[in-house]
């Protein structure tokens, strides 16, 4: 049995056959970084939230410790209203105002600035509310902030 790249002199050379292999690799080279997509992806809304802390004795809400805050991959404020009154929901425990919530989200933008907020107001809650809440995330300092939109 004859090979076809036998030193006869009918032979091709083995250039002559890779050479239309290596264009069409460009060309799907080419085709794949014009078409890929750079860009970062949007994160899923709302993500898992950490667990609830326990309450403390005197009926405060607890403090996040610095462990806490670093598992957090975002914190997550609901908002909704009940008898034309907001309440405001942190990482799914229930916060007694406007005051404590500010109080509470210094606490962890002190210890990680990073996380990112996620605002998630319910269809009843007043925009100028949402806008309130957005504006002081921004003012303690938070990164990255996120209003979710219905």
């Amino acid at each position: 049995m004859k090979s076809v790249y036998s030193s006869g002199s009918r032979s091709t050379s083995v250039d002559s056959v890779m050479t239309p292999m290596i264009d069409v690799v460009f060309l799907l080279l080419i085709f794949f970084l014009t078409t890929a997509s750079f860009q970062k992806l949007e994160k899923q809304l709302p993500a898992a939230s950490a667990s609830q802390p326990e309450a403390a004795p005197n009926g405060a809400a607890p403090q996040p410790t610095e462990s806490e805050v670093a598992d957090f991959n975002d914190i997550v404020i609901k908002l909704s209203t009940a008898n034309n009154v907001v309440r405001y929901t942190l990482q799914s425990n229930a916060v007694a105002g406007f005051e404590e919530l500010v109080q509470r989200l210094q606490t962890i933008l002190r210890i990680r600035q990073d996380v990112p907020v996620i605002i998630d107001p319910d269809n009843s809650v007043p925009a100028g509310e949402a806008i309130r809440v957005y504006d002081m995330v921004r003012q303690n300092g938070s990164v990255s902030v996120f209003l979710v939109a219905r």
